[in-house]
């Protein structure tokens, strides 16, 4: 056994694009058109149980029955719930890379509805950070983001 030859391979390597189309579904296709040219957050509110189905669906997570098609605005601003600092290299599935620069990472409640949202801080400093803070989504400005995650860049605190 130990005289068996190696097993060779074959690498091929194709140059031509392969285009593919992603559908997202009706209703985060519409989130997501809404965050790219509106700039604001929406979602279905429940037609049975009167809760913001989030993220937007046709059917409510929580009472299991049909959303229906009762569309809301949602507020971009909110308070920290809770906050986590990384200071290594995070891989960042969205582009293919690694994000080297230290940043927090909160939970963010956010105004007039049951909704959690978990987004980057623009806030750096430790010592600023308190959860009860008040930020504000702070949106692309131009051309086309590829979803929430890349049309809101961060949350900004503001001051009320």
């Amino acid at each position: 056994m130990a005289n068996e030859p190696a097993q060779e391979y074959i690498q091929v390597t194709y140059k031509k694009p392969r285009p593919y189309r992603w559908a997202a579904g009706e209703y985060l296709s519409r989130l997501y058109r809404e965050c790219r040219d509106n700039k604001r957050l929406m979602t279905v509110k429940c037609q049975h149980c009167n809760e913001h189905v989030w993220p937007p669906s046709k059917v409510c997570g929580r009472c299991k029955k049909p959303s229906g098609d009762n569309w809301v605005v949602v507020s971009d601003k909110g308070s920290v719930v809770q906050f986590t600092y990384t200071n290594f290299p995070m891989f960042d599935p969205h582009v293919g890379k690694y994000m080297t620069e230290e940043h927090p990472f909160a939970t963010i409640d956010l105004d007039d509805c049951e909704i959690y949202w978990v987004a980057k801080l623009e806030e750096k400093d430790k010592d600023k950070l308190k959860p009860g803070m008040r930020v504000q989504a702070v949106w692309r400005e131009e051309g086309r983001g590829g979803g929430l995650d890349h049309d809101i860049l961060y949350f900004r605190t503001i001051e009320e």
